[in-house]
């Protein structure tokens, strides 16, 4: 049978097609990850409503079970846990326990939170300094004092919810006793802490864990970016020897505006670039060595795969540290790195400053962090690809085959879509680490090679991470507030992408079925 050559699309159209279906399907995408953003925002409103009407549901029948509840039930109120250990010895350990909480509650607040919420205004009167007859005369700490603050307030709210559970606990108490119901003893309640409630009694110390070695960092952070903990308008801020004071926006308006102003979007922008280019050469490079490996004609592929995983075996600084030494350049050609001398010495080339130290290449000090992170970070997505490439259904390439799918055609619709419906979380998760990637940029370049930007020194490669790092660990002067600034704005990227990009994936939106 003729073929009709006018309905027969050529490669051009077919390409042209094939161009805007995906500049449509990224548009889409787009505007999908923006309606979803606004969602969020046209939410904030009411979430914050529901977060204050559940506070409230808390505090229900707290007044009702105090009018109803016996005397027992009414110095529970005073006293956390009197009213179990007060009706007998059955309930003498659950009644220890509420009452330890609240004695250790006490104790704390008298000697740490109380002092200490008392100068949070201020953050401190008195500095550290010697009288006359040198003797040092211990002062305030504004940092200390912040500290206890937050900790004062994470606890003041554990103990809250606390209370209310005892008063609870007191009146339930009081109406078994009422109904001449049996009280559960210790090894009832044991038995309880063991099985029914076992899930609270595993996740108890993880969640007081997340409390003091995440949420109390963060939240300090957070603070120190509105004060003026630092070097400030050249007056440093840094106790026991100075304190610091609350200063509002002052912090925002410096990194934002003034002289980190042009710096910042900057740095911003090479991140976003480092972590696109980082995240997808990884992936794109570690999925076709893992389709190479994992063709038939090739023989060898577990002694393949091991080579490839003998990388992930050394530690990440190691390699990077090698990696800078191997590549590494100096205008005194003892120090000249291995490849630079076997380069010379065999093919008769000059010596090449790959990371652009001395001779100022911003360009090729990129091209290098991201060619030699290339190399570290392709086997862990060869060995994720692997694993998908065996689990997919040999029946679809045998149809794919009998309807005339080719190489290409059955990658482009079988495999690379059953690779990204599997992986796109872990990419997504990628990216955002690669963000705060502060191992390959730090120990090849240190965020170089540095330039002097309206008086401040800032690295090409720099990232905002290690920006963060400079600002606050490696100046004579540090600035700890601008650095908390950089922290919350970096913050807030990565929890975009972690949040609104990842739940709006097909991997989560379709997570039960595969299509």
């Amino acid at each position: 049978m003729a073929t009709d050559k006018s309905t027969t699309p050529t490669w051009k159209q077919y390409n042209r097609s094939w161009i805007v279906k995906l500049f449509l399907a990224i548009w889409n995408y787009i505007g999908g990850v923006g309606i979803m953003l606004w969602g969020v925002i046209k939410a904030i409103p009411k979430k914050t409503l529901a977060l204050f009407v559940g506070i409230g549901h808390c505090f229900q029948g707290l007044w009702t079970r105090f009018i109803r509840g016996d005397w027992r039930t009414k110095l529970s109120y005073l006293i956390m846990g009197f009213g179990c250990f007060s009706r007998g010895p059955k309930q003498f350990l659950k009644g220890f326990l509420l009452l330890f909480v609240q004695a250790l509650f006490v104790v704390f607040m008298v000697f740490l939170g109380a002092p200490n919420l008392a100068m949070l205004g201020t953050l401190g009167k008195d500095t550290e300094h010697y009288d006359d007859d040198y003797n040092l005369i211990k002062g305030d700490n504004s940092l200390t004092i912040l500290i206890f603050c937050v900790m004062s307030i994470i606890l003041m709210m554990f103990v809250i919810y606390v209370y209310i559970k005892n008063t609870k606990i007191a009146y339930d108490t009081q109406k078994r006793v009422e109904e001449g119901k049996p009280l559960s003893n210790a090894k009832q309640q044991l038995s309880y802490a063991l099985n029914d409630g076992y899930h609270i009694t595993v996740l108890a110390l993880p969640v007081l864990g997340i409390l003091l070695i995440t949420v109390l960092p963060l939240v300090c952070n957070i603070l120190v970016a509105f004060t003026n903990y630092g070097y400030v308008a050249n007056e440093p801020h840094y106790p026991p020897a100075q304190l610091f004071t609350w200063t509002g926006l002052d912090a925002f308006r410096f990194v934002f505006s003034q002289s980190y102003g042009s710096i910042i979007w900057r740095v911003l922008g090479w991140t976003l670039v480092w972590a696109v280019a980082a995240t997808f050469s990884n992936f794109f490079f570690g999925m076709f060595l893992a389709m190479m490996i994992n063709k038939k004609s090739i023989k060898l592929k577990a002694f393949w795969r091991t080579c490839f995983i003998l990388v992930i075996a050394v530690p990440d600084f190691i390699t990077l540290l090698m990696m800078s030494r191997f590549f590494g350049y100096s205008p005194e050609s003892t120090l000249t790195g291995p490849f630079n001398i076997i380069m010379r010495d065999i093919f008769g080339l000059k010596n090449t400053d790959w990371f652009g130290t001395y001779t100022n290449n911003a360009l090729r000090a990129r091209v290098m962090v991201i060619v030699v992170n290339l190399w570290r970070g392709m086997p862990f997505t060869m060995l994720a690809t692997t694993g998908i490439l065996l689990n997919i259904p040999e029946d679809l390439y045998e149809s794919s085959r009998i309807d005339g799918a080719g190489p290409v055609r059955r990658f482009i619709s079988i495999t690379f879509p059953y690779i990204m419906f599997v992986m796109a979380p872990q990419l997504i998760t990628t990216f955002t680490g690669n963000i705060n990637n502060f191992n390959v940029i730090y120990f090849l370049t240190g965020g170089g090679p540095d330039h002097n930007v309206g008086g401040t020194v800032i690295g090409d490669t720099d990232l905002l991470i290690t920006w963060l790092y400079s600002l606050t660990i490696e100046r004579p002067q540090p600035e700890y507030n601008n650095g908390a600034v950089i922290g919350i704005f970096t913050f807030l990227i990565t929890s975009f992408f972690a949040l609104i990009v990842f739940n709006s994936s097909k991997s989560i939106k379709q997570e039960d079925t595969f299509k």
